[in-house]
Parts: C-alpha cells; sequence; structure tokens
C-alpha cells in the first residue's frame, strides 16, 4: 500500500466516510498510538540485544593479539559506535512523535500487559450498547467470562488487523486474523459497539484499494464485508457510505478475467458468489449520486440489439441502488423505471436480461412499498408470468421458455404490489382461476414444479411482508405508508384467494414438501381457514382403502402445521381440540409393512409430542372457574394421554419384534434396510423424548414401567437393537434418576451372571455371546446418564469394565469401547438439566 494510501486511522479509507468519523477521532488516534508503541516496544528490545551481543563479541576478541582478532575488535567497536547512534536519533525522533511517551513502560512487558487489562476492565461491558451478540451465549453457565473473553478477543483481532495494514504485511496474517473475526462472529455475534462495526467494515474496504491485491484477500475482503453488511438494519445510511466504483473495478476483474483460463493467474472457487453477496450486503449504502453515475456510464450500452446489453442489464441488477428513502427518489428509481418498463413492454423473444430486467423491478418494488404507481403495468405484468408458466393449451404442447423468470422473484413483485385497494389481488384470482386445474396431480410436466414452487413462494413473500410491516423496530429501507400496510381483511383475501389450489397441490407426489410449506405459510396467517379442512381431510383418508397415498401426503402436511394447531391464536382458538383425536387416530399408520406410511406417522407425531405437555389435565375443569368452554373440552381429552402412550408403546413394541423376526430370517440386509432403520430409530428417539421431558411423574412411571417389562429376560440383534436403545436414551435423557435405579442395576446383574458361568471360553470366543452384546449395548447407552447421576453407581460400572474389557468378539468389544467412550463424555461434558417447555408446576393440583 503506498503511503497515500496507509489508513489515518486504524480502520480508514479513502472511499468510505463513516458519520461518526469526527466524534471517534480521539478514540482512533489512541488506538493507532497503542498499536505504534506496540511495534517500537519490540523495535527497540531487538536493537538492544544487538547491541549486547556486539559488545559481547568485542570483549571476547579486544585480549587476543593477532592481527585479525584486533582487525575484528575494531570493526566490532565501530559497529556498536553506529548502532548507539541510530537508537539515539529513534529515540529522539520517538519523542518527537510522542512527547508524553514513557520509555521504562514501554520496555516493561508487565506493565503494558496491566495497563490493557485495565483499559479492557474501564470498559462498560453491557450488551446494550453492542450490535447483535449472540443471544443463546447469556443462558451458558460461564457467561460472565465470556462476556469479558469476547471483549479481549475482539480487541486482539482488532490490534493485529491493523498491525497488519500499518506494516504492509498481508501475508499471512490477513487472511489468518479475517478467519479469526469470522469465527469469532459465528460464536459471539456481532459483539462490538456500532462505532467498531463500521470501522471494520472501512478496514476491509480499503484492503480493497491495494493495488494488484491477490485474489485471494479479495475474496476474504468480499466475505467479510458480506458477513459484516447483513445485518441491514444495525447501519444505517446515515452512518456508512460506499463507493460503487470500487466494487464495480473489482467486477470487472472477476467477471471478466481471460487469464484463468490460460492459467496465468489463480483464482480461488466461488470467488463470483463472494462478490456477488457483498455488492448485496454494501448495495443500500451506495451513495445519492450513484444512480445517476451509473446511468451515466452505462446508458449509452441500452440496446436490446447490442451483445453488451446482456452485460449492461446484469450491472443494473446489481449496483442500482433501490434502498433510497423517500426523500432521494428523484436521484434514485424515477432516473429510470419508466425507461426500462418501456424496454421492457417493447421485447417479447424471452431475452435472457429479460430476467435480469424482472429481478430488478421485484427488489424495487419490495424496497419502495407504497411509493411506485404499479397499477397501469398489472394486466402486462401478470401476462408475462402466465406467459413464463409455459402451459399447454389442450392437447398442443407449448415449448418451454429458454430463459424462467425467478419464482422468488415474481412472487415478491406480486406481493409487493398488494393493497391499498389495488387490483393486484384480482389479478391473482384471475391468475390462479386460469391454472387451478394445473395444480391437479393428474396433470403432471415440467411446468407443475414452476406452479407449486410459486404458490410456495408467494405465501412466504407474503408472511415476510406482514411479518416486516408489523416489527416493533422496524427496519430503516422498509417503511411503506401507513395507508399501504396490508390490513387484516387484505391477509384473509388473500388466503382465500390461493388455499383451493394449496389443497390441490397437496396431493402432487413429486413436489409434496413444497405444497405442504405454502399450507404453513398460509397457516400462519389465517389458521382458522387451513387447519380444519386438513384435518377433515384427514379423518376422511384414514378408512379409504381405495386411495392409501393421501393419507401420507396429508400427514406430512400436518406435520408442517403442528404449530398452528396446538397454538392458542386469537381468531383459532379450538385447534387444540384436534390434539387428542388426531394422536389416536393416526396411530394405525405405524405398520412395519409400510416404511413410508410409519416415516409419516413418526414425523407428525413427533412434531405434536414437542409441543405440548403430556398432563392429564380433566381434574382442572372442578377446580378452576376461569376456563373457556374450548379449555374445558382440552382439559378433558386430556385424560386420554395415558390410553394414546400405551397403545403407542404396544404398537412400537410390536413394530420392533416383527422387525427382530425378519432380521433374523434375513441373510442380506440391504443398505436400503439399514438407512430405513436408521430413520426410524432417530424418530422414535425424539418421539419419546417429546413425551418423557415434559410429562407428568405418573405418566413417566408408566412409560418407564412398561419398556423395563419390555427389556426384562429380552435381547435383541444390535441392528434391531438400535430402536430399543433409542427408547431407553430417551427415558435416561428424561429422568435419569429413575430410569438407572431400575435399569442399571439388573443390567449389569445380567452381565456379571453371563460372564461368571462361561469366564472361560467367552473371553477368546470369537462368535460371541448373543445376549452378552445386547447386554453390553444396553449399558452402553445407560452411561449416557449425567454424570452425577452415574458417581453412585461407580463400582458397579468400574466391575463391568474390569470383567469385558479384554472380550475379543468384534461386536461385544464395540458395545465395551462405546460404553468408555459414553462415559467419558458424561462425566466431562457441559449439558442443560432441564428440558422441560414450561417450568411451571404439571402435578396435580393445578
Amino acid at each position: 500500500m503506498s503511503a497515500n494510501n496507509t489508513p489515518s486511522n486504524y480502520m480508514a479509507t479513502s472511499h468510505v466516510q463513516s458519520a461518526n468519523h469526527d466524534t471517534s477521532s480521539t478514540e482512533s488516534e489512541s488506538r493507532i498510538d497503542k498499536a505504534y508503541l506496540m511495534s517500537i516496544r519490540g523495535i527497540l528490545k531487538y536493537a538492544c540485544l544487538l547491541f549486547c551481543f556486539t559488545a559481547f563479541i568485542c570483549v571476547v576478541s579486544t585480549p587476543q593479539c593477532s592481527g585479525s582478532h584486533v582487525f575484528l575488535a575494531v570493526v566490532t567497536f565501530l559497529v556498536m559506535i553506529i548502532q548507539m547512534i541510530i537508537i539515539i536519533i529513534f529515540v529522539f525522533r520517538l519523542k518527537t512523535k510522542f512527547p508524553g511517551i514513557d520509555f521504562e513502560l514501554l520496555m516493561d512487558d508487565q506493565q503494558i500487559e496491566s495497563e490493557r487489562s485495565t483499559d479492557i476492565d474501564e470498559i462498560d461491558i453491557t450488551e446494550d450498547n453492542l450490535q447483535k451478540p449472540n443471544i443463546f451465549n447469556k443462558y451458558l453457565p460461564f457467561y460472565d467470562s465470556i462476556r469479558r473473553q469476547g471483549y479481549d478477543i475482539f480487541e486482539e483481532i482488532r490490534e493485529n488487523l491493523s498491525r497488519i495494514i500499518q506494516l504492509r504485511e498481508l501475508r499471512p496474517g490477513f487472511s489468518h486474523w479475517s478467519s479469526k473475526l469470522q469465527r469469532f462472529m459465528s460464536h459471539y455475534g456481532l459483539y462490538f459497539t456500532k462505532i467498531d462495526h463500521i470501522k471494520t467494515i472501512n478496514l476491509y474496504i480499503s484492503v480493497l484499494t491495494i493495488e494488484d491485491l491477490d485474489f485471494s484477500h479479495v475474496k476474504t475482503c468480499f466475505d467479510m464485508l458480506y458477513d459484516l453488511t447483513r445485518k441491514t438494519r444495525l447501519i444505517t445510511r446515515d452512518d456508512l457510505i460506499v463507493d460503487w466504483r470500487l466494487l464495480y473495478n473489482w467486477a470487472k476483474v472477476i467477471l471478466h478475467n481471460h487469464d484463468e483460463a490460460y492459467s496465468l493467474v489463480s483464482v480461488p472457487n466461488d470467488i463470483e458468489n463472494s462478490l456477488f453477496y457483498c455488492i448485496r450486503g454494501c448495495r443500500p449504502y451506495f451513495s445519492a449520486t450513484a444512480t445517476q453515475e451509473i446511468l451515466d456510464e452505462f446508458r449509452p450500452c441500452l440496446c436490446p440489439f447490442d451483445s453488451a446489453f446482456s452485460d449492461t442489464m446484469r450491472i443494473f441488477e446489481l449496483f442500482l441502488p433501490v434502498h433510497l428513502p423517500p426523500n432521494l427518489h428523484d436521484q434514485g428509481f424515477k432516473l429510470w423505471l419508466p425507461e426500462f418498463l418501456g424496454i421492457w413492454e417493447s421485447i417479447y423473444s424471452n431475452p435472457a436480461w429479460e430476467l435480469n430486467m424482472v429481478n430488478v423491478f421485484s427488489l424495487l418494488a419490495w424496497c419502495n412499498i407504497g411509493y411506485i404507481d404499479w397499477e397501469p403495468w398489472l394486466p402486462r405484468i401478470f401476462t408475462r408470468i402466465l406467459k413464463s408458466f409455459s402451459l399447454p393449451v389442450g392437447k398442443i404442447q407449448v415449448s418451454l421458455q429458454q430463459y424462467h423468470y425467478s419464482m422468488s422473484s415474481i412472487t415478491t413483485w406480486i406481493v409487493a404490489m398488494l393493497g391499498n385497494g389495488s387490483s393486484c389481488l384480482q389479478h391473482l384470482q384471475d391468475l390462479f382461476t386460469a391454472i387451478k386445474n394445473f395444480y391437479h396431480p393428474s396433470n403432471t410436466g415440467k411446468f407443475q414444479q414452476d406452479l407449486i414452487s410459486f404458490l410456495s413462494k408467494l405465501a412466504q413473500a407474503f408472511v415476510d411482508r406482514v411479518h416486516l410491516e408489523r416489527k416493533a423496530n422496524p427496519v430503516w429501507y422498509f417503511t411503506p405508508p401507513e395507508s399501504y400496510r396490508l390490513t387484516e381483511q387484505n391477509i384473509t383475501d388473500f388466503v382465500n384467494c390461493i388455499k383451493e389450489c394449496a389443497f390441490i397441490a397437496i396431493f402432487t407426489k413429486a413436489h409434496l414438501k413444497e405444497a405442504a410449506k405454502a399450507c404453513q405459510y398460509l397457516s400462519m396467517l389465517r389458521p382458522e381457514l387451513i387447519v380444519p379442512p386438513i384435518v377433515e381431510k384427514l379423518f376422511s383418508s384414514i378408512d379409504s382403502m381405495s386411495e392409501p397415498h393421501r393419507f401420507t401426503s396429508i400427514m406430512t402436511c400436518l406435520a408442517s402445521i403442528a404449530r398452528q394447531i396446538v397454538r392458542q391464536a386469537p381468531y383459532f382458538s379450538h385447534g387444540q381440540t384436534y390434539v387428542l383425536p388426531l394422536l389416536m387416530a393416526v396411530l394405525p399408520g405405524i405398520d412395519s409393512n409400510d416404511f413410508k406410511k410409519t416415516a409419516v406417522t413418526f414425523q407428525f407425531l413427533n412434531a405434536i409430542l414437542m409441543l405440548v405437555t403430556c398432563v392429564d389435565c380433566s381434574s382442572a375443569v372442578q377446580t378452576r372457574d376461569d376456563l373457556t368452554e374450548i379449555e374445558k373440552e382440552v382439559c378433558l381429552s386430556t385424560a386420554k394421554f395415558e390410553d394414546f402412550i400405551t397403545e403407542f408403546l404396544n404398537r412400537t413394541f410390536q413394530m420392533i419384534d416383527t422387525l427382530s423376526t425378519e432380521m433374523s430370517d434375513a441373510v442380506v440386509v440391504s443398505s436400503k434396510i439399514n438407512l430405513e432403520d436408521h430413520v426410524t430409530e432417530l424418530a422414535l428417539t425424539s418421539m419419546m423424548f417429546g413425551i418423557v421431558q415434559q410429562c407428568s411423574s405418573k405418566i413417566f412411571q408408566m412409560v418407564r414401567e412398561k419398556i423395563s417389562n419390555f427389556l426384562a429376560g429380552s435381547f435383541f440383534t444390535p441392528k434391531v437393537g438400535k430402536l430399543v436403545t433409542g427408547l431407553v436414551r430417551a427415558i435416561l435423557k428424561g429422568n435419569p434418576e429413575e430410569t438407572l435405579k431400575y435399569l442399571l442395576p439388573q443390567t449389569c446383574e445380567r452381565i456379571e451372571k453371563i460372564m461368571s458361568h462361561s469366564e472361560t471360553t467367552i473371553l477368546t470366543d470369537h462368535k460371541g455371546d448373543t445376549e452378552l452384546t445386547w447386554c453390553l449395548i444396553l449399558f452402553s447407552e445407560l452411561v449416557r446418564a449425567r454424570g452425577d447421576t452415574l458417581l453412585i453407581y461407580k463400582p458397579m460400572i468400574l466391575s463391568i469394565f474390569h470383567r469385558c474389557v479384554r472380550i475379543i468378539h468384534k461386536e461385544t468389544h464395540e458395545a465395551v469401547a462405546n460404553a468408555a467412550k459414553n462415559l467419558l463424555k458424561s462425566l466431562s461434558y457441559v449439558y442443560p438439566t432441564e428440558y422441560r417447555l414450561t417450568v411451571e408446576n404439571i402435578e396435580e393440583p393445578f
């Protein structure tokens, strides 16, 4: 970096002007001085060491009488004099630059470190002035030390980045400390003040101004700038202005780099994506005159018949500022929007640049809701959208368009045009009327993926807009006028507009997840319009023999709207009355002969059981007088929890027995079966943990007793045993004291008994003992319990290890090794002791 480009403060740049520059100049200069002093201290220490070494040589050489030694002594003496002169000049210049410098402090490591610690102690360690710290760190048991470590680590990173720039030594320190900063942000969040945030951005932008900068460092700057600017709401345009030309110059170098094809330069992978994300993050901070500057630069290339037009539209898509406040609209989109709409209207050949133009319109509409009159363009916009689907007309197959609109772009565009009496919703209803039949499962084709994606992303964009408009702390660039904000009636009309197509789409086999996602977003908006119809469809499909696939489709959809079922919303409070009937109704879906049916049943049960507390609240109807009719109905229905859990465990045990028989009869087990077993094991463990982590002690005792009885005297092969150990792992995590009390002594006793009866042969038998292997697998699961609960069983556990550690049978030895690993984890890890969703009393009386 040239002297002109050296930062005047530790994170300044000639291309970025910070609004807080004047207020923080004193603080910046003090940090600069500290960085310089740290470097000077090292230089003086090395100079003193060199001086002492030279003096030592002079003293050693002087007593010698030979001519060569005399010459060496003279030369050494001259070198000492020169070094002394240099040190004196250096110190004199330091006193001139730093009049108040304390050289005794400068040469004392301990005093410098203590001064630095004192500075950190003086910092007001509060999260009120931090940008966005990691909210989960405050729940850790050592949060106080985490806060201090966060300040210390960021201070170290900041000083080293500053020193790297000042000493102009980017390799290897720049990449190293940038990765440290990236790791710091992933662990601590944006754990620094707004001033430091802006200065850090300025640092990386200033590095991009270095000529002939290595591409690896360029990518590092792009990645860091995106990470630092992605939370746009934290920094406003008043705080930061970025020069668009700096990023444009790098875009030219990277996007039109012909040297890479000839291996003349080495470019990191994904540097283009890093560039695009960096521009996306910096774009809201382009200057007010950036729009006119970009138009002056590229408007001469706006010829649709020119080959350069596509590249020009790509530049417009990347760089045109669309986040300008209303008072700057005259310097923003009003300079180019009519011209661009005219070009878009005049071209029907589906060129590649049309996609870039639609993306620009979409983002512009989203960031400027209520400030652009789209009404005259609505018929043409929806006509183009319908055309982009390439739907067949009768028996005529329409050729697919070469370039498809981005579904995210067109859905965002549509949602941004809704509200304030706009006819956009009517055009949207007409569009769905035209394409409704194509959502039917019998109408298959390449167009169906786009149609269902359109449905899902449209609902998602609508939810995003409602969320942004009703945030307590709105984003500075998303401020629609009050008259253009979505009303409750707008939300209801929108849901009614697309719900029929969503209900049809959930029976599409190829794109079921996207359709379920659409229903999920719609249920967030109006659960009373979405949940009851889907529940009714499930009840009607359970006993259907002709259409068994309907059950799996509806179950997948129900799993995605589980939160809306169990939640009490202002307009939908009777969803909880469906919980117990649904849980009982879907139990026949646990079928060992139909893996897909079992998988979706487990998925739904897991989604529900993680959100509810399994407690019999029926007695609350007699003891409480403040319950509504719906709440009374819900309380009475909870009396069926025990029946449901009993039936669920019976069906689970039956499935395990069936699989155990099939495994013992099978000669070859394919990898597909292993994958299915793994999925079933995870789902079963998660479901059982969902029950026991937040159930009453009465229900837990019942669950523990049934599982203990199922395990008593039985043993399973390792493959089927994973399902059983999954159940044990769940109840062990829910209540380790009770589980160990009833399972660990019995398991250890079985192992001791087997070892005592066959100790002479079992240690050296390569065939092993199936029952012993199973007992050790169960033992390895039991020692997963919390470390404090295992301490009282220490003699028993050590006895098992002493007796079984020398077994040579492979699977048995693996079980012992897993037990040792799990025991070490339990004794050394930090983990929560309480997993319940509520801290309220869940035992009677209520």
